[in-house]
């Protein structure tokens, strides 16, 4: 099977661009790394075959065409959801603010989340719904730092923890839903990431990248035959050719096999003192 592999999806532009580069774009397989609520927006398109390596773990599946309505948000008793002239829209407990909810852009009435502060003004948790209104995650924070990110599988029960220190991931835990009994933990994303990766993609499979950030990471024991496309600068802001680049092309870097380029990257990769046996040129999407 021919994968995309991206680390997030952000915006309906990046969508159509990651759709474009698919070997069958009307029936496109995508892997993500970073799961966010709005995935379901376009994982839940018809035709698509969307694997996201954190709702793999929680089961989670979409709903194209549901929301969150903004006032079945859960709130204390007694609180009063109060839409301000600006368009915010905020949590009253017996006269103070205690929050405000945020809807998903170019809505009128679909709740992205909940964030209530603590009565200094700094954060103390977050609540995430999904694009189809289902509970997604919590963020926990102390002092205003995030501390724990909690993903729920849709009964509501969690599944894998984000522990952060200092705003770093250092460790990730997958759990029994229903025991909670610790299954896997990781020392850090990358190596949760890498070992999900392991579990998706075979032998038999290609999977293609376009850059050589955390995708080049989370690919790094693969078996499967890996493409980077190159949709930056083969140079660095000094004009050097970039690092990981340098070393995939010296083979430093086995994990990537075949790097498309565009002619004008080729042109400025043969003025380099490097091998090009693992580079192609693409234009309009075809090698030659």
């Amino acid at each position: 099977m021919d994968y995309v592999l991206v680390n997030n999806v952000v915006a309906d532009n990046q969508w159509q661009q990651i759709k474009a580069q698919a070997s069958d774009p009307k029936h496109p397989n995508v892997i993500s790394l970073v799961s966010a609520p709005k995935l379901g927006k376009y994982f839940g398109e018809p035709g698509v075959n969307g694997i996201n390596v954190l709702d793999r773990l929680t089961h989670r599946k979409y709903h194209p065409g549901q929301y969150r309505f903004f006032n079945d948000v859960p709130v204390p008793y007694w609180d009063k959801v109060f839409v301000n002239k600006d368009g915010s829209i905020s949590i009253y407990d017996h006269g103070s603010e205690i929050g405000k909810e945020y809807l998903y852009p170019n809505t009128r009435r679909a709740a992205q989340d909940v964030r209530y502060t603590n009565p200094d003004g700094t954060m103390d948790y977050i609540e995430e719904y999904a694009y189809d209104g289902t509970i997604f995650s919590n963020l926990f924070y102390a002092e205003d730092e995030m501390l724990e990110m909690v993903f729920y599988d849709q009964q509501q029960r969690p599944v894998v923890r984000y522990y952060l220190y200092q705003k770093v991931i250092n460790l990730v835990t997958v759990e029994d839903p229903e025991t909670h009994e610790v299954l896997k933990r990781y020392d850090s994303l990358d190596a949760f990431y890498n070992d999900q990766l392991q579990s998706i993609v075979t032998a038999d499979d290609t999977v293609t990248i376009d850059y050589m950030g955390v995708e080049l990471l989370a690919l790094a024991n693969t078996k499967s035959h890996n493409i980077l496309r190159l949709a930056e600068s083969p140079l660095d802001d000094q004009g050097h050719v970039r690092g990981n680049l340098v070393d995939i092309l010296t083979d430093r870097i086995k994990t990537i096999q075949t790097v498309q380029v565009s002619a004008d990257d080729y042109k400025i990769l043969e003025k380099q003192d490097l091998p090009l046996e693992k580079v192609t040129i693409i234009t309009d999407n075809v090698n030659i």
